[in-house]
């Protein structure tokens, strides 16, 4: 092995070669060990607080304010988006040029004088690409990055979504719970009146069951809708990505989330058109298609040889001294390998390829007619929902008108105290029906800006999101 690594022009090469490849694998990231206990330490001690750029918590937060929080915070966002970096580093990856491969091997010889000799060597390939191969991969890096990219958009909305959802479930329950108290409370009254008025013999026992069965009814709606605001709660913090302890001291508000009268729908002509074309399923269905005509291109060029250069060096001695003709010094050679398209043209392949483009093509259309039922159903919905709280509306107008007669009359010593408290109670229930209608009203509204994907009002149009275009 002297000779292999000691003597000649071919044993150093040959060093230097190995020296390289030894140095190119030194370098290597350092190991990031994950610990359940840790990640789980650091995600109980999450508060909102922490937030840079934000006001405190406490003094109420508006929505766009706990977007930008759940835009920070949000574990799927934070995983969406190291899914966007890794696949992006396939760009890097299909820029570079593909490194040779190197044999090194020896041979023992003998020669017809029975003298034998040692021969050493190293051999090299060098792949060549096929032509456009490289900026083939070059694209097909790019458009994976873009449909990552595409799936955070998407991703995006849906956190907003669900935030928004969340805080409309917080404040709706508890504006119920409030009147939930206030109809437990007169429901309480009303049996105690209704007792009274048994023991004075002046009504039956079957108006006293009633009021009783009224009166837990009343009780278990009240229940029902703490759990469904600890629940909402809940998935608020969940979506936010913090702990729900990190909500205790957090008031939850929306002031005029009841104000159905003030949402307004813009002309919706440019945003149906938008989101038919450019919502980010559509992006994503779109780059899933290029991505398969890229494949369809791929797999035709490879009807093509892809070619080896196989160049090698060989050197020896210490072989037959008879005759220094057959005393072997050195030899070069060179080689090249490609594949014979005997048995097959690469049809097969390229009909898969072909195969697997049309069902993009047909993905695409089934995204957006999907995307098409969707607008219709929101823009439908919306104005049913909307005349249906303006109706619960008159209906609870007229309850209090009548509240208000009762308590007029009861002032003037024409009505008695179970009349007021009946009215109450039916004024109570119609403005928990307003209360229902008002939080449909506003379900109705979200979807039409999910079939959007954009904000149509409020503080959060002052946000740039992905499917919005850029002005």
């Amino acid at each position: 092995m002297r000779d292999l690594w000691g003597h000649g022009s071919g044993g150093r090469w040959c060093a230097g070669l190995a020296l390289a490849a030894l140095a190119a694998c030194a370098a290597a990231p350092p190991p990031q060990p994950l610990e359940p206990q840790r990640t789980l330490d650091a995600f109980s001690a999450r508060r909102l607080e922490s937030l840079a750029g934000l006001p405190p918590p406490q003094s109420g937060w508006d929505r766009a304010q706990w977007l930008t929080a759940a835009l920070e915070l949000n574990p799927r966002l934070a995983e969406q988006r190291s899914e966007v970096a890794a696949v992006a580093a396939a760009e890097r990856t299909a820029a570079q040029i593909p490194n040779p491969n190197m044999d090194l091997f020896g041979e023992y010889l003998k020669t017809a004088g029975e003298s034998a000799a040692w021969l050493y060597g190293v051999s090299m390939d060098f792949l060549l690409q096929r032509p456009g191969e490289r900026a083939r991969l070059r694209q097909q890096a790019a458009l994976e990055t873009a449909l990552a990219q595409s799936q955070l958009s998407d991703a995006i909305w849906e956190v907003r979504a669900t935030l928004r959802e969340a805080l409309l479930e917080v404040v709706s329950a508890q504006a119920q719970g409030e009147l939930l108290a206030s109809l437990v409370q007169d429901r309480q009254s009303l049996l105690d009146s209704d007792r009274a008025r048994l023991r004075a013999g002046d009504l039956g026992r079957g108006q006293l069951l009633s009021d009783e069965v009224e009166l837990t009814r009343a009780t278990q709606r009240a229940q029902a809708v703490r759990a469904r605001t600890s629940d909402a709660r809940a998935r608020l913090a969940a979506v936010v990505g913090v702990p729900v302890s990190a909500l205790e001291s957090v008031p939850v508000r929306w002031p005029d989330w009841q104000a159905i009268g003030q949402l307004t729908v813009p002309a919706s002509g440019d945003f149906r058109y938008q989101a038919l074309i450019a919502r980010p399923q559509i992006v994503g269905a779109l780059r899933a298609y290029d991505l398969a005509e890229l494949n369809l291109q791929n797999e035709v060029a490879r009807r093509w040889p892809q070619v080896h250069i196989q160049p090698a060096y060989a050197w020896g001695g210490k072989g037959v001294q008879e005759d220094a003709l057959d005393r072997i010094a050195s030899e070069s050679a060179l080689g090249v390998s490609f594949e014979l398209p005997i048995f097959n043209q690469h049809q097969g392949p390229i009909g898969e390829a072909v195969g697997r483009r049309s069902v993009a093509g047909e993905h695409l259309k089934a995204v957006q007619a999907a995307i098409y039922g969707d607008i219709d159903r929101a823009e439908l919905a919306w104005p049913t929902a909307r005349r249906a709280w303006e109706d619960t509306g008159r209906l609870a107008e007229l309850a209090d008108q009548q509240h208000a007669a009762q308590r007029r009359a009861l002032a003037a010593g024409a009505g008695d105290r179970s009349e007021l408290l009946g009215a109450s109670i039916a004024a109570t229930e119609a403005h928990l029906a307003l209360l229902e209608a008002a939080c449909t009203a506003q379900q109705a509204y979200g979807a039409l800006e999910d079939a959007y994907r954009r904000p149509l009002q409020g503080s959060e149009r002052t946000l740039q999101f992905p499917s919005e275009p850029k002005t």
